[in-house]
């Protein structure tokens, strides 16, 4: 998470674009007497000249000696190469491509997760992290930089989706909200250590803070010894060899008899089975040891699903398509946040420093409320508590005038805005990977994060936006956040459930619970009767 968060929010400081205006310029006439009748004014994109005697004035558009910065030239890759004016838009492009990369990324690595294991392509996509975020450090040109962006943006995609499977599979159902919300404390503290490095190296070029944030990957070529394959993952397709050697592993580190640790799982799949017929009776042998030496699975068949799935069955897909609103809106208004922070009223690294603070408290709302009241339930409150801090915000804004002390209280209501949506954000991680089966989890994902994107490509943009619409980009962040909300009544609830591990245990389940008439007790009642 760490590496992941640094990466994509670095931009806010080496895509950094300072107060400037065009470079002085030197009267084409060098007479004195001629230049006294000069008056030059110098505008961010361009010079106008007056001339005193003929009461007539001539405007440049374009600064023919570049650009003077109220930095150095080499603050970040904006000053560097003049981004700036008719340039600007391929800041937020570059920016843009990497979050379209990580839409491809989603789209390609899921899969590949799916089918050659979740470690595979989580050591394979942080080492590729490593190395691009390293050669970035070095690019000479714009048109380099920019495609270094995409294939970034791919690499993190894949560490991140992977990561999160890996551990919602790892991990049984009462501890994987725990993991999430460490995993919310990871991230945020990438954002945290972001601040203080940008600020202490503001001084140096863009590309020492780059160098430096992608030496935190360097333990990606250490990674293959680091942990192992995800059991669940290795059970869903045959390979049992592998998933033993992971069980022995596990109970040789704890202490425990492998045979012991056998017998119980085995036991729990027999109950698990037995809960599937249609009389529900249960039979369970009472001797583990037993169950050990008699045990056969009934169906050994590994089922093979993919993302075409999702689409043929009508009630997966209308949960699949509020999921990925859900995600559009998520990264649109977290991404945009952040991005816009230095058009916040006050310090810019206060600033990004508090929005990436308050995501802490994000993860304690997490930790109390997701075993609590349930994942739909935190996530239509975060939602909610965005969309009402984030509208009310932009009110103040636009009415404060000069007022400074309504400019920092609208400041506090985006923190507060931020605060919602990150904890919904995160929350939308470990929902999705509990709507899906293990097969086509990933793959679940992949769409999901594909949608992201649409949102995380926009994000960008909010800060051209803001400079010519100061409301907007707050009315859009409060609207979605709000639909968002209400759609969430339709899904099911998944707290206390364990993850489906097939299409046809997942229709059932959605059958039953989705809906927001529907909470499954009707249905229930129904097949009782019957």
């Amino acid at each position: 998470m760490l590496p992941c968060s640094l990466h994509l929010l670095a931009v806010v400081f080496i895509g950094y674009r300072p107060d400037f205006q065009c470079a002085e310029i030197s009267p084409a006439n060098q007479n004195s007497s001629v230049n006294s009748t000069y008056d030059v004014t110098y505008d961010e994109c361009s010079v106008t000249m007056s001339y005193n005697q003929s009461n007539f004035s001539q405007t440049i558009t374009s600064c023919p000696n570049g650009y003077k910065y109220n930095a150095h030239d080499d603050i970040s890759f904006v000053t560097e190469w003049g981004l700036v004016c008719g340039e600007s838009a391929k800041v937020d492009i570059s920016q843009s491509l990497m979050l379209l990369g990580q839409g491809m990324g989603g789209f390609l690595c899921t899969g590949l997760s799916d089918k050659f294991g979740r470690k595979t392509v989580h050591i394979s996509s942080h080492i590729l992290l490593f190395v691009l975020c390293l050669v970035t450090a070095f690019i000479p040109s714009y048109i380099g930089f920019a495609i270094l962006r995409f294939f970034t943006g791919m690499a993190v995609e894949g560490l991140l989706l992977s990561g999160v499977t890996q551990y919602v599979e790892t991990l049984p159902m009462e501890w994987r909200f725990c993991a999430e919300v460490i995993g919310l404390v990871a991230w945020t503290t990438g954002i945290v250590m972001l601040t203080p490095l940008a600020y202490i190296m503001q001084t140096f070029s863009w590309r020492y803070l780059q160098l430096l944030l992608a030496l935190f990957s360097v333990y990606s070529l250490v990674e293959y010894w680091l942990f192992d394959e995800s059991l669940r993952w290795l059970m869903a397709n045959g390979r049992l060899d592998e998933a033993e050697k992971v069980v022995r592993k596990a109970a040789k580190m704890n202490k425990m008899s492998f045979d012991k640790v056998i017998s119980i799982v085995k036991a729990k799949m027999i109950e698990m089975e037995a809960l599937d017929k249609e009389n529900g009776s249960i039979q369970v042998a009472s001797d583990p040891d037993v169950v050990v030496e008699t045990y056969i699975p009934k169906n050994t068949e590994v089922k093979k699903y993919s993302m075409a799935d999702i689409l043929r069955d009508r009630l997966i897909f209308i949960n699949s398509a509020i999921i990925w609103f859900l995600w559009v809106t998520n990264s649109l208004t977290y991404y945009g946040l952040n991005l816009i922070s230095t058009t916040l009223y006050g310090n810019r690294f206060v600033n990004f420093f508090l929005l990436g603070a308050i995501e802490y408290f994000s993860a304690l709302t997490e930790f109390l409320l997701l075993n609590r009241i349930g994942r739909k339930k935190t996530l239509i409150f975060l939602m909610g508590i965005s969309g009402i801090s984030l509208l009310i915000s932009t009110l103040i804004s636009t009415l404060r005038g000069d007022s400074s002390a309504l400019g920092y209280l609208a400041t506090a209501l985006v923190l507060v805005g931020k605060y919602g949506i990150t904890g919904a954000f995160s929350s939308v991680f470990l929902y999705t990977s509990e709507l899906y089966p293990t097969n086509l989890r990933n793959s679940g994902y992949g769409y999901a994060s594909v949608f992201a994107r649409v949102g995380g490509v926009l994000a960008p943009f909010s800060s051209t936006f803001h400079s010519y619409v100061a409301w907007g980009p707050g009315v859009v962040f409060s609207t979605m956040c709000f639909l968002s909300a209400i759609m969430i009544f339709h899904l099911p609830e998944t707290r206390g459930r364990e993850l489906p591990t097939s299409i046809e245990e997942l229709k059932m389940w959605y059958r039953e619970h989705s809906g927001i008439q529907n909470s499954g007790t009707k249905v229930k009642k129904e097949i009782a009767q019957t």
